[in-house]
C-alpha cells in the first residue's frame, strides 16, 4: 500500500461494464431453491426413525442453511434482485434458520466491516489483539483466545464473540445506530423461529420415541445444525481477512480503501463443485469492491481485479490443513511493525507494510508469487 492508493472510483473502473446487472429471475430462483432444500433437510432430519439417516440429514440441513444465508447475505446488500423492497424481506427469510436479525446484520456487516474492513476497534470480525493487549487480558479470556484461533475453536469465536456479543445483543454504540423498532420487529421474528423449529422438531420426536425422542430431535435439527453453520461461517470468513499477507490498521489515518478492500481481503480457492454450492461468495476481493454485484456475477469481477492488480489481490488454495497453517502464524497482530505474531510475541511473518514516517504513508512488501496466489 502507498499513500497513491488507487481510489475507489479507479478500482472500480476495472469491473466488468455490467457487473451490477441483476435478475429477478435468477435471484427469487437462488432463494426458492435454497429455501426448498433447507425445509427439506430439516424435514428429513426430524421424521425418519433411522438415526443414522436424521444424522446425515443434520449434516446436509446445515449446509443448506448456510447457503441460504449467503442468498440473503447477497440480499441484504441490496444485489439478489432489483428491488430494494424485496431484497429486504428476502434477507429477513433467508437469516432466520441461522437465527441472524438483519437489521443488526446490516449494521455490522454491511457498514462496519465494508465501510472500514480490517480497522480495529471498528470491524469487529477476528480482530486481532496486539501483545500488549492480549497479555492484559484475564487468565480465562487468553485461554478462550488461544482456543479461538485453533480449527474447532473458530466457530466457537463466531458464535460468541460475534453473533452473540453484536448480532443478538449489540453494543451501546451500535444501539445508538439502530432503529429500536426493527431491532425489536427482527429479535422477535428470529425468536418467534427458533421457538417454532424446536417445538415441531420435539413435538414430532415426542410423537415417534416419547421424551428421548424430542430432545434427540431437538439436538439434531436446531442445536447441532447451528453448531455447525457456526463453524462453516467461521471457516469462509476468517480467511477472507486473515493471512500472514494481509495487513489489520489500529489508524484511520494508516488506512485506506485500497489497503482494505483489495489488499486486506482474500480470494478463497476451494473445489469448483464448493464454490458453484456457495454462489462465488470466496469470489471475496469483488464482492469487497463493489457490494453491489449479484454472487451471480463475482466470478468474472474477480478474474478482472487480479489482472489488474496481480501483485495486490492474495489468493490462496484453502483446506482445513491450509486453515491450521494460517491459525498457526495468525494469532496476535503487531500494529506497529505491522507483522503477525504468536501468542509471546515473536514474528510468524514478515512486516506487510513498512512505515515512512508520518501517518497515512505506508508501503506494502509483496512476499507474494506472481499472480498474488499461495
Amino acid at each position: 500500500m502507498a499513500s497513491g492508493a488507487p481510489t475507489l472510483g479507479e478500482i472500480r473502473q476495472h469491473l466488468p461494464a455490467d457487473c451490477r446487472e441483476r435478475s429477478y429471475a435468477v435471484g427469487v430462483g437462488l432463494f426458492l431453491l435454497m429455501a426448498l432444500l433447507s425445509a427439506a433437510g430439516f424435514c428429513a432430519t426430524v421424521l425418519p426413525e433411522n438415526f443414522w439417516l436424521r444424522l446425515g440429514a443434520s449434516f446436509l440441513y446445515s449446509v443448506f442453511i448456510s447457503v441460504l444465508f449467503v442468498v440473503g447475505h447477497d440480499a441484504c446488500h441490496g444485489a439478489l434482485t432489483p428491488s430494494a423492497n424485496l431484497n429486504r424481506v428476502l434477507a429477513r427469510l433467508a437469516f432466520l434458520p441461522t437465527l441472524h436479525p438483519a437489521v443488526t446484520w446490516e449494521l455490522g456487516h454491511n457498514q462496519l466491516h465494508h465501510g472500514w474492513t480490517n480497522l480495529k476497534g471498528v470491524d469487529y470480525g477476528y480482530t486481532p489483539f496486539s501483545l500488549d493487549e492480549f497479555r492484559a487480558l484475564p487468565a480465562w479470556r487468553r485461554g478462550l483466545e488461544r482456543f479461538f484461533r485453533t480449527l474447532p475453536g473458530i466457530g466457537f469465536f463466531y458464535m460468541l464473540d460475534v453473533w452473540w456479543k453484536h448480532l443478538i445483543w449489540p453494543r451501546p454504540a451500535d444501539l445508538r445506530k439502530l432503529q429500536r423498532g426493527w431491532l425489536s420487529f427482527d429479535l422477535c421474528l428470529v425468536a418467534g423461529f427458533l421457538m417454532a423449529e424446536t417445538w415441531l422438531a420435539g413435538w414430532l420426536g415426542w410423537r415417534r420415541d416419547g421424551g428421548t425422542g424430542a430432545v434427540v430431535n431437538i439436538l439434531l435439527g436446531v442445536v447441532w445444525p447451528f453448531v455447525v453453520w457456526n463453524w462453516i461461517m467461521a471457516f469462509a470468513t476468517l480467511q477472507h481477512h486473515t493471512h500472514p499477507r494481509v495487513a489489520w490498521f489500529d489508524s484511520k489515518e494508516e488506512w485506506n480503501y485500497f489497503s482494505g478492500q483489495v489488499e486486506g481481503t482474500v480470494h478463497v480457492q476451494l473445489p469448483r463443485w464448493i464454490e458453484a454450492l456457495y454462489h462465488n461468495i470466496f469470489e471475496h476481493t469483488a464482492h469487497h469492491v463493489d457490494p453491489k454485484i449479484p454472487l451471480y456475477n463475482l466470478r468474472h469481477s474477480q478474474r478482472q481485479l487480479e489482472v489488474a492488480y496481480p501483485a495486490s489481490v492474495t489468493t490462496i488454495r484453502t483446506s482445513p490443513g491450509a486453515l491450521h497453517r494460517t491459525l498457526r502464524a495468525c494469532k496476535l497482530y503487531d500494529y506497529q511493525r505491522h507483522c503477525w505474531t504468536d501468542f509471546d510475541g515473536q514474528p510468524t511473518s514478515e512486516r506487510i507494510l513498512i512505515p515512512k514516517g508520518s501517518a497515512g504513508t505506508t508501503t506494502a512488501i509483496s512476499s507474494q508469487p506472481a499472480g498474488g496466489r499461495a
